[in-house]
């Protein structure tokens, strides 16, 4: 699946949302601004197998992806990956460029 998203801002939103069998995940930022990522799913989700509910991305927490950087994640076994939010940390708009195994992602 490859998707691109135009609509980070000054909110932390979803940028993906994993199918049930994706494994990798590619988030490239072709922006101007740096984005910070949440990859634990917000607060609106719980793991099924520790109980425990994700966090949301600010503007000086969560992972950092810089303008012209890229962030790559695999999951092994049979874990499904969570959402996965991101935030504008500087600037006003920017481009990621997102790309996973799984068609049904979104």
């Amino acid at each position: 699946m490859i998707k691109q998203v135009t609509t980070v801002g000054a909110a932390a939103s979803v940028i993906l949302t994993p199918g049930t069998y994706c494994k990798e995940i590619w988030i490239q930022n072709n922006g101007s601004g740096n984005v910070r990522l949440s990859i634990d799913g917000g607060t609106s989700w719980t793991d099924a197998w520790s109980g425990k509910t994700g966090t949301l991305p600010t503007a000086s927490t969560g992972l950092r992806v810089a303008a012209g950087n890229y962030y790559a994640r695999t999951m092994l076994g049979d874990k499904i990956s969570p959402p996965i939010l991101a935030i504008l940390e500087t600037g006003t708009t920017t481009t990621l460029d997102i790309v996973t195994d799984d068609f049904a992602s979104t």
